[in-house]
């Protein structure tokens, strides 16, 4: 998972042996990134330079590193950077893979230097509400006119109810509820959240600002920065076309894909 530089909670939770260990064992794509990377994106991307912002200890390498022209992976936390290059090792001998150290704030490529860039797991949602933008603007940047943005963030819309909670025994159900008392009783000052857009709250088990967002605000903000064609996704990997229905999605997180404008 990425993070800011200035943000040094999370980059302790991030750099921390136990999560790098538990990242570095992950593999799988999540539906709607598949739905997009085989339907959305499809042939195209086996021509492309793609760059995975938080790419954590390679969850998304394994799929994607097979499939495009050019693999590069980032994230803030070097820990999980040293672990992708020990668990791909091989690859980057023998396929060039890249794993480097950044901020998503400045990062250090060139203008238009790639055709895809996927920024996965509410990773901007960690770079502080007042550098969104500007890690908006750097993916913008990097990308060719007409290159494809995928990425994920909290739904504010999901803490309204929690509707998308999905309880799987006693111990799922004890761990979820005490972490819900703690959100209230750690960020109290911020509810009630029904009439707000967005917000940070502090996450109780990092102790690092969270952001959330409703569905049509992200949609708001993505198509600011310079892009268009934008499509939603739901975590089934459900296209969500219509705004009322964009409005009422109440899924934990949501994906964006759109393309640079040209």
């Amino acid at each position: 998972m990425f993070q800011a530089r200035a943000t040094t909670r999370w980059e302790a939770f991030y750099g921390s042996a136990e999560v790098v260990r538990r990242y570095a064992q992950q593999s799988r794509l999540q539906e709607p990134e598949r739905v997009i990377f085989d339907t959305a994106i499809g042939a195209a991307l086996q021509h492309s330079q793609l760059l995975d912002i938080g790419v954590g200890g390679g969850r998304t390498t394994v799929e994607l590193a097979r499939r495009c022209r050019r693999y590069v992976g980032a994230d803030c936390a070097e820990p999980m950077v040293q672990a992708c290059r020990e668990r791909f090792g091989d690859l980057i001998v023998r396929h060039g893979l890249q794993f480097d150290v950044v901020d998503a704030r400045a990062m250090p490529y060139e203008d238009a230097s790639f055709d895809v860039v996927l920024f996965s797991f509410n990773g901007i949602d960690l770079v502080g509400a007042g550098a969104r933008m500007t890690a908006l603007a750097e993916c913008r940047r990097m990308l060719r006119p007409g290159g494809h943005l995928v990425y994920s963030s909290h739904n504010l819309n999901w803490m309204d109810r929690r509707w998308g909670i999905r309880w799987h025994g006693l111990r799922d159900y004890v761990e979820t509820q005490y972490f819900w008392s703690q959100m209230r009783r750690i960020n109290r000052s911020a509810w009630p959240i029904v009439e707000r857009d967005w917000l940070e709250l502090i996450d109780p088990l990092a102790g690092g600002s969270n952001y959330y967002v409703r569905p049509q605000e992200l949609v708001r903000q993505t198509l600011e920065q310079g892009f268009d064609d934008l499509q939603l996704y739901d975590l089934r990997g459900r296209r969500i076309d219509d705004p009322p229905q964009r409005a009422r999605l109440t899924d934990p997180w949501v994906y964006v894909h759109a393309r640079a404008s040209r």
